[in-house]
């Protein structure tokens, strides 16, 4: 399934883990890996003499320039090598977050994977300027990786064992599963398909149990739905798991659940609409982002999906926004 994976680099330490997922990745779907820097053009060049401390001349820009590029040079041979993969590396001009996203759209990108802690403030309260900006300008999906926490590819004999994909029984949400399945394919990954209800009325709130009729009626509908997507991925040939969580917060309950899980990725779908801080599921995947130490897949699809009209709980409007 993808044949090109891109991972943008801008050199930080930081970034080692995400590259090493990017080359494993590539290992196993025999694809091309693009290592890929992105660097805005200097606001001016001192062309009269000044004090050396001080001058920034045509040269020293070039000398910087071949100096960055001879180690991004190094670091693909080092992954070529290490992976026997095949390795590009780029050095491109202009502004970051445009460039980043033509190069992938001209080189024909299927997958981006990037370090949660990489140019464009990624520590900040969403994801940041660089990682938004591709997932909301182009249809690739994007990988997420949380440096402190992933073990994805830390070693050559390392499978990624876990995704937790929240759905909500909307075809917005539902977006996500090829890439899932073709993750999970290549990895033997056990797929936790996991649906949040909400309580929507007031006696639900005041009781968040099941047993009582409105609950078990929520449940059922959820569960049939559940197996239904389950039975459409088993049929791939895929382990799959299906857990509904009663909770009156969303975004906790897919945090906590996949730490409970020990998940490597959290699959998600988006709109991309809305700017910085509607990056997924409206406000419900921006906390996700926030708070939650577990990598991300997201998916911006490339058609519009039609709001879901099935009349169903509104504890499945997490797609909205």
């Amino acid at each position: 399934m993808h044949k090109v994976i891109m991972a943008p680099t801008e050199g930080a330490e930081s970034e080692i883990v995400a590259i090493s997922v990017a080359a494993k990745l590539a290992q196993r779907f025999d694809a091309d890996l693009h290592l890929v820097a992105a660097e805005a053009p200097p606001l001016g060049i001192e062309t009269v003499p000044r004090p050396p401390v001080l001058a920034i001349t045509e040269q020293t820009l070039m000398d910087e320039r071949l100096a960055r590029l001879r180690k991004l040079e190094a670091l693909g041979n080092e992954y070529a090598a290490l992976d026997n993969i095949r390795v590009t590396t780029a050095l491109e001009d202009g502004p970051v977050t445009r460039t980043l996203a033509e190069y992938a759209t001209k080189h024909n990108v299927d997958l981006i994977v990037m370090s949660s802690h990489s140019r464009g403030g990624l520590k900040r309260i969403t994801l940041g300027s660089v990682t938004d900006y591709l997932i909301r300008n182009t249809n690739i999906p994007v990988l997420v990786v949380r440096p402190r926490t992933s073990a994805i590819g830390a070693t050559p004999e390392y499978a990624l064992s876990r995704i937790v994909v929240p759905l909500d029984g909307s075809e917005l949400a539902e977006q996500v599963l090829p890439e899932v399945a073709a993750l999970a394919s290549r990895f033997g990954s056990t797929v936790n398909l996991i649906h949040v209800l909400t309580p929507v009325t007031y006696s639900q709130r005041e009781i968040m149990q099941p047993g009582l009729p409105w609950w078990d009626a929520d449940i059922a509908i959820a569960r049939t739905y559940l197996d239904d997507v389950a039975s459409e991925l088993t049929g791939q040939g895929l382990t799959v798991s299906k857990d509904v969580v009663l909770s009156d917060h969303i975004a906790t309950a897919i945090r906590d659940y996949a730490v409970r899980a020990r998940a490597d990725v959290i699959a998600l779908a988006t709109r991309g609409k809305g700017g910085v801080s509607r990056l997924v599921f409206g406000g419900v995947a921006d906390e996700i982002t926030r708070t939650s130490p577990t990598s991300l897949l997201v998916v911006h699809p490339k058609q519009p999906v039609a709001d879901d009209a099935s009349g169903q709980s509104e504890s499945r409007a997490l797609a909205e926004g």
